[in-house]
């Protein structure tokens, strides 16, 4: 690979454009904060529902332990709760943590906000800056990433991780820049150790890399090391501490209870909670104990999340596959089902803001269709693989294993690049209005000398 010139370098952005982006985004989490906790009355130990009290025990073990052997680690990575552990041992308090999830919500549009800079200032595009900063702005006020940063769960430090990681891999594939790529690497190192749904982000990205980069084999392989030895160091813990050689435990229990129960659910018309029932008794009669057959419940599903032993979680994966082979057009369906949830509506918010937040996904779903499109037909290959590739392996990865569950808080980590592509998208509609408005000027043909990133 040929070093690029200096020439080829992009300059920084102005300081005070980076601190209107992040006080933007801070202001609107900031708000939403003090909505929850002021006005709707929420413990800062429920913001973000459920889950959160799992999230708090993991961090308090590893505040009190320090050890990786809580039960709860055999389904979440660790990372999330560390950082919730280390404010702890600073002194602060369960508030203080909200606050720096805020802060780490706050900080993804600005990488954001680079990322859209670094690709718009290579492209055709009329004002590619004043483009970038609407970028950023649309990411800053996203009512989905700025309802997921006020929670305690691990997707305001998971976007921010892998925001990030685009962001250095761009920088690498422009400037073949070796720190860049190490970065990378680095950030999607923490990533995975965020959330699983990043593990297998490092074999996808040979997508990305084989067509912008000449000697591609290099950093696919840097990236292949550093993803594989995360995810072999974490299923060698869940092996140490539960008998199973898997990332995350919680795989089977979302193919389960999230994904196959959604489409027998549909096939047969049965009540989620009878089939949580059948479920749980089918499991326990699997592995021989009819005394918990007996008195299985709907609200002991989540006992599952982390399997008691090996055979429990194989047996949850035989159900499991059953299951969705059994009623495999509903599970289809129901994907579709899952789709909507994922990409429609923030059950978080009030139900009076959902009229304004379908028009705002109308606009910027069909402008990231439009995007995509034109980005095709251009050739403009370097924004459309560092976006679209990201959408497809998130929104795959997570349909493949859930359907219920599930609001538009599962499509966050994408909101990056979304906006990206919908504001290229944007962009592209302003060049052919100018063109219209000077027929004279060059047509809006795809430039073939025009840098692919």
């Amino acid at each position: 690979m040929s070093a690029p010139s200096p020439d080829d370098r992009i300059a920084r952005p102005h300081p005070l454009t980076l601190v209107g982006v992040f006080g933007l985004s801070l202001l609107a989490r900031g708000s939403l904060l003090a909505v929850r906790l002021g006005i709707e009355g929420v413990s800062p130990r429920w913001l973000g529902g459920s889950d959160v009290p799992g999230w708090l025990g993991m961090a308090s073990h590893l505040y009190l332990n320090r050890d990786l052997s809580y039960w709860l680690m055999g389904a979440r990575p660790p990372l999330f709760p560390l950082t919730v552990a280390l404010v702890y041992a600073l002194g602060g308090t369960t508030l203080h943590a909200a606050i720096l999830q805020a802060v780490f919500g706050a900080l993804t549009p600005v990488l954001g906000f680079l990322l859209a800079r670094r690709l718009f200032l290579r492209l055709d595009l009329p004002s590619p800056e004043r483009l970038a900063l609407l970028a950023g702005c649309v990411m800053a006020l996203d009512p989905a990433s700025v309802s997921a940063s006020v929670a305690l769960l691990a997707e305001p430090l998971f976007n921010l991780l892998f925001t990030a990681c685009l962001l250095a891999l761009t920088i690498f594939i422009q400037e073949r820049r070796w720190q860049a790529l190490a970065a990378s690497a680095l950030w999607m190192a923490l990533a995975m150790l965020t959330r699983p749904t990043a593990i297998y982000f490092w074999l996808v990205a040979p997508l990305i890399l084989i067509p912008l980069v000449r000697e591609w084999w290099r950093p696919v392989l840097v990236l292949a090391a550093v993803g594989l030895a995360v995810y072999l160091g974490w299923s060698w813990r869940n092996l140490r501490y539960h008998g199973v050689f898997t990332y995350s435990l919680q795989t089977n229990f979302s193919l389960l209870f999230l994904r196959a129960l959604s489409a027998e659910h549909l096939a047969t018309g049965a009540s989620p909670d009878d089939l949580q029932v059948a479920y749980v008794r089918d499991l326990y009669l699997g592995i021989g104990d009819t005394g918990a057959a007996e008195l299985a419940a709907p609200e002991h599903f989540w006992r599952f999340l982390v399997a008691d032993s090996p055979a429990l979680y194989r047996q949850m994966g035989r159900m499991a596959r059953e299951k969705l082979l059994r009623y495999w057009p509903y599970a289809l369906l129901s994907t579709g089902v899952g789709a909507w949830r994922m990409f429609g509506i923030t059950n978080s918010l009030p139900g009076r803001f959902r009229p304004f937040e379908l028009v705002y996904h109308l606009l910027l779903y069909g402008l990231v269709v439009w995007g995509a499109w034109q980005a095709f037909r251009r050739r403009d290959w370097g924004i459309l693989l560092l976006t679209l590739i990201p959408i497809l392996y998130v929104t795959g990865l997570t349909l493949l294993a859930q359907t219920s569950a599930m609001d538009t808080r599962m499509r966050t980590p994408i909101t990056a690049p979304l906006v990206i592509l919908a504001v290229y998208g944007l962009g592209r509609l302003l060049r052919r209005s100018e063109g219209r408005q000077q027929p004279g000027q060059q047509s809006d043909q795809p430039d073939r000398d025009q840098a692919v990133a």
